[in-house]
């Protein structure tokens, strides 16, 4: 991992008032989940710098991701099943080591300048006890308009189940939505920035439980953690002065869309039930149905992102689900959910 700003990390890293530097507990843990993450996971360590601890859950991947993560001097947990994203940064969290923070960090993301961006994100925390969790600026293809959004609002679901966000790209709820008219040169307060980079102070964590096994296997679970942090009274800070890229879809990308369509649903409604009204739920179900549907009937008219044979399946599976006939997918235990 890199040393560069080294002393400005280790003074980082301690307890401003400890008095015994070799009993301290780190600042920061940073905690990954990898699942067939191998192309990028030694980068993102890397990027770590010197004297943070690092560690790796590796939900049993094929591709030798154990190996790079150790080689790359993290402490890797080997999990001999996929535990799902939520769960497993749970348990990088709960067996990691003690420390002020975790620092959920994608294997598909990395630091840029590591001392300075812990410092930056650090100082955010220390200014504001109310503050619980940070978030740096992402950068990468797209990652403007993927990092920040607010948490799914009626309006929102909406626009993206009758395509509207896909014809006009650029139309004010959608700017509204993914704060695009604000400075991102500044930081700011924000609902829901993504997990791909995010401090979160450990007390904070635990006190909600860290990341709800709901959700499993992925999808909704950082947003869900959002949602209940800014219940309970906490902020959420994006800083811009701390940086990490990221690629972003590597592992949505390796799924077929069939089996990720209908998980990715099937959370986004548990999510609502616990956090939207009645009137909003009855909505989001009425639209995406409809969004659903909608799909079907242009999929032999237009070119669809994902192979026509797929995306038929993908709505099909999202239409019996919210009819009541269970989630189908590869990802789910014995192939489907209720």
């Amino acid at each position: 991992m890199h040393s560069v700003g080294r002393a400005d990390l280790i003074q980082a890293a301690l307890p401003r008032l400890s008095s015994d530097a070799l009993t301290a507990t780190p600042r920061v843990l940073v905690a990954i989940v990898s699942w067939n993450s191998a192309a990028h996971l030694r980068e993102a360590i890397a990027s770590v710098p010197e004297g943070v601890p690092v560690v790796v859950v590796d939900n049993a991947s094929s591709d030798g991701s154990a190996e790079v993560a150790r080689a790359a001097g993290a402490r890797v947990i080997e999990a001999d099943t996929n535990l799902g994203f939520g769960p497993a940064c749970n348990r990088a969290a709960w067996e990691g080591g003690p420390s002020e923070t975790i620092f959920f960090l994608n294997p598909d993301a990395a630091l840029v300048d590591g001392a300075r961006s812990l410092v930056a994100l650090l100082a955010a925390l220390d200014a504001d006890p109310l503050v619980a969790a940070v978030a740096p600026r992402l950068e990468g293809d797209g990652q403007a308009r993927f990092q920040l959004r607010r948490l799914p609002s009626t309006g929102a679901l909406l626009r993206e189940a009758f395509l509207v966000d896909r014809v006009f790209p650029d139309n004010a709820g959608f700017r509204r939505d993914r704060y695009l008219d604000a400075d991102r040169g500044a930081a700011f307060d924000v609902e829901q920035p993504a997990g791909a980079a995010l401090l979160v102070r450990r007390d904070a964590f635990e006190a909600l439980s860290g990341f709800d096994s709901a959700f499993t296997p992925a999808w909704f679970e950082d947003v869900d953690l959002s949602a209940r942090l800014l219940e309970s009274g906490r902020r959420i800070r994006y800083v811009p002065e701390g940086r990490a890229t990221h690629v972003g879809g590597v592992t949505m990308h390796a799924l077929p869309y069939r089996d990720f369509r209908p998980v990715y649903v099937r959370n986004l409604f548990r999510y609502l039930a616990r956090h939207a009204s009645p009137g909003g739920r009855a909505a989001a179900r009425v639209a995406t149905f409809a969004g659903a549907l909608l799909r079907l009937i242009l999929l032999p008219f237009v070119r669809p992102d994902h192979p026509r044979q797929d995306a038929a399946a993908a709505h099909t599976r999202v239409v019996r689900g919210l009819l009541g006939f269970g989630w189908r997918s590869a990802l789910l235990p014995n192939g489907r959910s209720s």
